[in-house]
């Protein structure tokens, strides 16, 4: 896509899991953070910190690495994780637990095709300049929710300069249970997104204040 181009697309956003034609509805946000991308990127990946700026979810558990990784501090393509989601901040201690599979990192260093070059290019979900943009993936793994539920995850940091970037993230659901997720929960994790990326953007730029 190019960089000129509005984001999200006007037709929906979709990933390999959910394709466009099967979503039931997505979310998203997007925003500037004035830090470098590489970094902002580790503070994603970085689960074993997510507890220093992450609101919605301060904790994450991997369950495996892919063999032979024993680091478990890290996502990695292939991590099967847990996020313990808080969904009513009135209630911090209730979690919902919800199991993850890492689909894909993609970084300008070591880039991937788990977006077809085609697709980053007619497709306005997705930045087609690898070498500009820091990208993961997850999707719904286990569980109940996973035979009823499909969904993925994407985190997209672009850079847009030494010290500046743009974050945008996005899930798009499908299945029979992605109405009633629609339903129950739609304005919630809209919300629960920008507060994401708020908690992001505050974090990564206190990071990169401190190194200046």
């Amino acid at each position: 896509m190019s960089e000129n181009t509005a984001w999200p697309p006007a037709n929906g956003l979709c990933s390999p899991t959910v394709p466009r034609k099967d979503a039931v509805f997505s979310f998203s946000h997007s925003l500037a953070i004035a830090a470098p991308a590489s970094e902002v990127f580790e503070h994603v990946l970085h689960i074993a910190d997510y507890e220093k700026w992450n609101t919605w979810v301060p904790v994450v558990k991997i369950v495996q690495q892919p063999s032979p990784e024993d680091d478990f501090s890290h996502m990695r393509k292939g991590t099967i994780m847990e996020f313990h989601v808080i969904m009513d901040a009135g209630k911090p201690s209730k979690t919902t637990t919800t199991g993850l599979l890492v689909t894909d990192i993609s970084t300008p260093e070591q880039p991937t095709e788990y977006i077809d070059q085609e697709t980053r290019e007619k497709d306005g979900s997705y930045s087609a300049d690898l070498n500009k943009v820091y990208r993961v993936s997850w999707k719904t793994h286990g569980g109940f929710a996973s035979r009823g539920l499909r969904s993925e995850r994407f985190h997209e940091i672009i850079a847009r300069g030494e010290n500046q970037c743009e974050l945008r993230t996005w899930e798009v659901m499908g299945g029979f249970l992605a109405y009633t997720v629609k339903w129950m929960f739609q304005k919630t994790l809209d919300d629960k997104f920008e507060l994401w990326c708020e908690d992001l953007k505050k974090y990564s730029e206190a990071k990169a204040g401190a190194t200046v």
